[in-house]
């Protein structure tokens, strides 16, 4: 379940998410915002630049502008995901774009445990802000994330001579073309050779710009998508598992079902079964 975001990310700069679901998964992804992902209660895995980094509750993980990262939390049941936008943020620290940041618990310096969990007490008061709404707890909610973000800029982020933002800017641009066009066709039968036509490039070129750029090949990134639209489905409607399969486009049975195993960690009927469990 995805509660409605706090804030819109173009207006303050800050957009706060609360997710309540056992089968958050994420697909890999990228975008110009720095995300902060803080696990409540349960585990997951935090995927970046192919580099898989386990987090548990009350710790967080900090994902940089454009980096590749992918989302599987299957195990957490309340996590948190914060967005800043390097564009809004740049009103307060003009080079902000020569900064980079990122922060995991497995690579922690010695010297920053410290700031790690004062961050992580900082984001702890933010659910609690979210289920009472005093007056003005989106002020106060807002107070945080600022707050939150002035001790990453001082404990998480690294100066870099290059600006951080101009890198594989052409790649990340067209790749946003072709990531737009799978999500909005991926009910259809989308081959490598029909894509890779329709933005003008050779089978062979497209496919190593794919998994060059996305670290996994185009065929598993388009049934990896699916099975987020299935899950919530299933999760959210009475149809048939068969039935919201095929809906969104897969078609091969046994290949779903071992898919859906790896990332969700259980069948599509086990889900169905906890959802009419919990009424």
């Amino acid at each position: 379940m995805i509660y409605e975001p706090l804030f819109k990310l173009e207006k303050t700069g800050v957009q706060m998410r609360y997710y309540t679901d056992k089968g958050q998964y994420n697909p890999t992804h990228w975008h110009s915002a720095i995300e902060l992902i803080y696990i409540l209660n349960g585990n997951g895995t935090v995927t970046i630049n192919g580099v898989g980094h386990p987090v548990v509750a009350g710790e967080f993980v900090l994902i940089d502008s454009n980096q590749m990262h992918e989302v599987r939390c299957v195990r957490a049941s309340m996590i948190v995901v914060i967005h800043f936008s390097r564009n809004s943020m740049k009103n307060f620290i003009e080079n902000l774009d020569e900064y980079h940041f990122q922060c995991t618990k497995d690579t922690l310096q010695k010297e920053q445990l410290e700031a790690y969990l004062h961050v992580c007490s900082m984001l702890k008061v933010l659910p609690p802000i979210y289920v009472t709404q005093p007056i003005g707890f989106k002020l106060k909610s807002h107070a945080v994330a600022m707050e939150v973000f002035y001790e990453l800029l001082h404990h998480f982020a690294k100066w870099e001579e290059e600006p951080v933002m101009t890198e594989r800017s052409a790649d990340m641009e067209r790749m946003g073309e072709i990531i737009t066009y799978i999500d909005r066709h991926h009910r259809e039968p989308i081959s490598l050779e029909s894509i890779s036509s329709e933005f003008y490039l050779s089978r062979e070129y497209f496919s190593r710009f794919f998994k060059k750029n996305m670290g996994v090949t185009f065929s598993r990134y388009v049934n990896q998508l699916r099975l987020t639209h299935i899950y919530h489905d299933i999760c959210n409607t009475q149809d048939g598992i068969m039935e919201i399969a095929e809906k969104h486009g897969f078609t091969n049975y046994k290949l779903f079902n071992r898919m859906f195993h790896e990332i969700y960690g259980c069948t599509p009927r086990e889900i169905r079964g906890r959802q009419k469990q919990n009424g």
